[in-house]
């Protein structure tokens, strides 16, 4: 059996503990009068000492109401200052949260109320209240929250130039070409570079089509299309496009059959264009090999994108898919392009994945062959 002077000493620790806490801790009667408080309660409540706010209504010393507050758990739905037994009586863990606006020494401040049902040794009901000021918490979510929509607005204008780049940069070099030698071509080919301009134009528009559509939530669009048709006009582009990096590359081309199938062939050729791409620039200028391959699995379309331009490490092949994320030099890429790859094949339904292996990345894109959306 402990005796008094132990069983003091524990109380005068748990007080200490208590006090410690740097958040106003109450205990309230059936009354509403504060019968414990902590030492950061008196600071909380302006008051000199506990003579001034012992046997006191809560209401009244923590926030200068002259009436119960409204969020009391045991408060009498009326104007009555007296507290309803049978609501008291019934208090039971787990603890009652609520969050409110109150005004503090003067200014308003955000609160986070805690009320935790407690019964004392000879069975009267009390309850256990904490108070947390959480205004600075709350502004910063609020500024968490500004940042959070601030760079959600700077990956979506990033993306947009990041796909635009490609059918304005296809746009510019053909006029150039088309300046540079206009007196050498005849007609029929000035004409052939204008419908290359319109197809690069109608490209453009379509982007901007789609980024509309994405913010109205609507469903791609799918048209039954030739896998293989889509896999040629995206490599002619890069060629068209990064002639000097295409220049020491060997295409290698592996299909037993081509494959047609529901999808959006635009959309499938714009993630094409991002990987090749991306291969490309792995190569860097140097002899190199960029293989694709068509296999049908199941209900899946599956393509093999693989290069040898060195390889990734497994730190990196986690991250390729994330917003911003670039291994390249500064200015040489916005970190866009296979997360916006990744959200293509996501559209249809599909997969992507990276393996790395002997200096070689390999790109697995499953598609759905199942017509989902339309």
């Amino acid at each position: 059996m402990e005796n008094s002077e132990q069983i003091y000493s524990k109380l005068i620790e748990l007080e200490s503990i208590i006090d410690s806490i740097y958040e106003p801790i109450l205990l309230i009667d059936k009354s509403y009068r504060i019968s414990r408080a902590n030492k950061v309660t008196l600071e909380f409540a302006e008051s000199q000492g506990y003579s001034e706010i012992l046997g006191k209504p809560c209401y009244e010393i923590l926030f200068e109401r002259k009436k119960p507050c409204e969020f009391c758990p045991i408060r009498v739905d009326d104007n009555s200052l007296e507290p309803d037994l049978k609501k008291l009586n019934s208090l039971s863990p787990p603890e009652q949260n609520f969050q409110v606006l109150m005004k503090i020494m003067g200014k308003s401040e955000e609160l986070d109320l805690t009320l935790f049902p407690m019964i004392g040794e000879l069975n009267e009901k009390y309850f256990v209240e904490k108070i947390s000021i959480i205004t600075k918490v709350k502004e910063k979510e609020e500024e968490n929250l500004r940042f959070r929509k601030l760079a959600s607005l700077g990956t979506m204008v990033s993306g947009i130039a990041h796909e635009l780049n490609n059918p304005l940069t296809g746009i510019s070099l053909t006029l150039q070409n088309l300046k540079s030698n206009i007196g050498k071509y005849d007609l029929r080919f000035i004409l052939q570079r204008l419908d290359i301009i319109n197809d690069d134009l109608q490209k453009a528009s379509n982007i901007v089509s789609d980024i509309m559509s994405f913010a109205r939530q609507e469903k791609i669009k799918v048209t039954y299309s030739s896998i293989v048709e889509s896999i040629q006009k995206a490599r002619l582009t890069v060629e068209r496009l990064y002639p000097a990096l295409c220049e020491s590359v060997v295409w290698e081309f592996i299909c037993e059959e081509d494959i047609l199938f529901y999808y959006n062939s635009e959309k499938i050729e714009r993630l094409l264009i991002n990987l090749f791409r991306n291969s490309l620039q792995a190569i860097d200028y140097r002899n190199g090999k960029i293989s694709i391959e068509i296999k049908k699995k199941k209900n899946n379309c599956q393509l093999i994108i693989q290069d040898n331009g060195g390889g990734i490490s497994k730190e990196i092949s986690d991250k390729i898919f994330d917003p911003f994320f670039t291994n390249k030099k500064n200015g040489e890429g916005t970190g866009l392009g296979l997360s916006i790859s990744h959200s293509i094949v996501q559209e249809h339904g599909g997969r992507i994945q990276v393996k790395s292996f002997d200096d070689k990345t390999r790109f697995i894109i499953s598609l759905p062959m199942e017509r989902a959306n339309g």
